[in-house]
């Protein structure tokens, strides 16, 4: 573990954990996630450390900023070793100046790039989730996008034993269009 602190700079820790149950792999996943907190300070009705309870529901408005990505990581390799799961090796990188500021992102990961390996997967801890009964999956490291898709075919329906062959799969056109997203 190296804990890398400059005069100026927000801290950044790097992780790394050697494979584990990987005969001649010299794969590498690097995952990224940051530590910072929503602000402190007037504006705010809570703290973004402290859960509160509203409505029977538990928030903490600091544990919806990434807080949880360095526990992510390690639970998650954990939980692979306990399993017997193999691994390859992985770099755990976290920063503390993510609220749009990546200039000592930048610096850290130029400066230390020895620290880093090569990195063959990037997991980026860093997403939000739109609603709470949405899937939500980010394909960039910044920025999301909600949407709708329709796909629509003909303006009345088919039977199959009629139509059979000769009209498209909607389901196939629309994951098409997916992958392209």
């Amino acid at each position: 573990m190296h804990v890398l602190r400059e005069e100026g700079r927000t801290p950044f820790l790097i992780v790394k954990v050697e494979k584990f149950n990987k005969e001649d792999d010299d794969q590498c996943v690097l995952l990224y996630g940051h530590m910072d907190k929503q602000p402190y300070g007037e504006g705010w009705k809570t703290n973004p450390a402290d859960p509160v309870i509203i409505d029977g529901r538990m928030y903490g408005r600091g544990s919806a900023d990434d807080g949880y990505a360095l526990f992510t990581a390690v639970t998650a390799i954990k939980a692979c070793q306990a399993a017997g799961k193999s691994h390859p090796r992985i770099v755990i990188t976290i920063e503390g100046s993510e609220e749009g500021e990546i200039f000592d992102l930048v610096h850290y990961l130029k400066k230390h790039k020895d620290l880093l390996d090569e990195p063959t997967l990037v997991v980026c801890l860093d997403s939000i989730a739109l609603a709470e009964d949405t899937i939500t999956i980010t394909s960039s490291l910044r920025g999301c996008i909600t949407f709708d898709l329709k796909v629509t075919l003909a303006d009345n329906n088919c039977h199959s034993g009629l139509g059979g062959g000769i009209m498209p799969n909607p389901y196939q056109i629309m994951n098409c269009l997916l992958m392209r997203v």
